[in-house]
């Protein structure tokens, strides 16, 4: 009862300590996000099964300076609710899908009003992933287990990104549900697993192909590198502790307007992010995980004018095989 007593504490002082830096204002990453895209693979449940299902609620809140109105800021606020599941055929491979549905809504502030820009909510874009051992050794008697993994994946297009405002003109594009765009992405992977101690990193690029809108107008999001490096302890068989560094370097987006006139670089988006991203996961029983995660931001260079909160997750997860 004393072990059980002390990784209850545990478990809540971080859970505490998750919830305490994500309510602190701070600048952090676009829309595109950080880290690695494929962070449910490593996942307590993901790695020690063959098939997991992940039901998840992430929130996060996005300011940038609104273009052509100094002194005005749009602030986006965006939750997101994720279906995601995991299957390994083999040990080597992990195949990953999520399907968000997303609830964005923009509010225009300055000069002493609050205007609503757009609130939008429905089916956003599906995201498919692999990942696949090239190398792994195994040492028993040391209790080690390394691997070296490539990993490949990408956004689909399927949620909506032709709303409309109440006038007829076009949404702002990071207020749309679905990108309308491909986001491809690839990447290579390392993770090392000693004793009760677990711990990756891994870098991936990914591009973003171009949206086309109904008013003639196009707009392609910045092409990023994403990158983790993660450490997770494991003080009892019921709970994973979770501690790392997500990073994001995207390249400023790019515009065309219904004229043709092409904007290179979107005026406040892309940049360079790093934020600690420290998580805690507790198995209720044999096959469902409690969990929560989150990213503060320690360090920014953005273009323009952003600011945005950290983000925070939490979810269930459950392993079937």
């Amino acid at each position: 009862m004393g072990i059980v007593k002390c990784v209850r504490t545990i478990l809540s002082s971080v859970l505490v300590a998750v919830l305490i830096l994500c309510a602190t204002p701070a600048s952090a990453c676009s829309v595109c996000g950080c880290g690695d895209p494929l962070l449910a693979v490593n996942d307590p449940a993901a790695i020690n099964g063959r098939f997991r299902l992940q039901a998840d609620t992430e929130y996060l809140r996005i300011d940038a300076g609104t273009d052509g109105r100094p002194g005005f800021t749009d602030q986006l606020t965006q939750w997101s609710y994720r279906l995601n599941a995991v299957y390994r055929p083999i040990d080597a491979l992990s195949l990953t899908v999520t399907l968000p549905l997303v609830s964005k809504s923009i509010h225009t502030v300055g000069g002493g009003t609050d205007v609503a820009s757009s609130s939008l909510t429905g089916i956003g874009d599906l995201e498919l992933g692999a990942r696949y051992a090239l190398w792994t050794s195994v040492n028993l008697g040391a209790r080690r287990v390394q691997e070296f993994a490539v990993s490949a994946g990408t956004a689909i297009p399927t949620g909506p990104y032709n709303a409309a405002a109440a006038d007829g003109s076009l949404i702002d594009p990071h207020g749309q549900l679905g990108t309308g765009a491909w986001g491809p992405f690839a990447g290579i992977h390392y993770r090392i697993e000693q004793g009760d101690w677990l711990g990756f990193a891994s870098v991936s690029y990914r591009l973003r192909t171009e949206a086309s809108y109904f008013d003639g107008s196009k707009y392609k999001f910045g092409d990023a590198v994403l990158w983790s490096t993660h450490g997770q302890f494991r003080p009892a068989r019921a709970v994973a502790l979770d501690l790392g560094l997500d990073g994001r370097y995207a390249r400023a987006d790019r515009a065309t307007d219904p004229d043709g006139t092409v904007t290179d670089a979107v005026g406040n988006t892309g940049g360079t992010v790093l934020s600690v991203a420290p998580g805690a996961y507790y198995n209720v029983n044999g096959s469902v995980w409690l969990f929560m995660r989150g990213q503060v931001p320690i360090y920014k260079r953005l273009f323009g004018e952003q600011d945005v909160k950290p983000s925070v997750t939490a979810g269930v997860q459950f392993q079937a095989l």
